[in-house]
């Protein structure tokens, strides 16, 4: 049965999380949250969220593997002739 490694999941969410907090808003959210009107600690969670679920999502997406184990592996089909 697959079971989450936690402790790697943790860990990447750890650097991620440092990544994501280092990292300046861009300037183009910045000019958006002018738009709608959103306060800078609103805009501060949105890039934090945004961020955190980008880095996260994509891992999962990209290589599910490195945190569910074990991983299915996809049975070779044969080439068409």
């Amino acid at each position: 049965m697959p079971t989450i490694q936690r402790d790697a999941l943790h860990a990447f969410i750890d650097r991620q999380l440092f990544k994501v907090e280092s990292t300046p808003v861009p300037p183009e959210l910045a000019a958006i949250a002018d738009v709608e009107r959103l306060q800078a600690d609103e805009v501060q969670a949105l890039w934090l969220g945004a961020g955190i679920a980008s880095q996260i999502g994509m891992a999962l997406a990209l290589e599910p593997g490195r945190f569910v184990e074990p991983w299915p592996q996809a049975e070779e089909t044969p080439e068409a002739a």
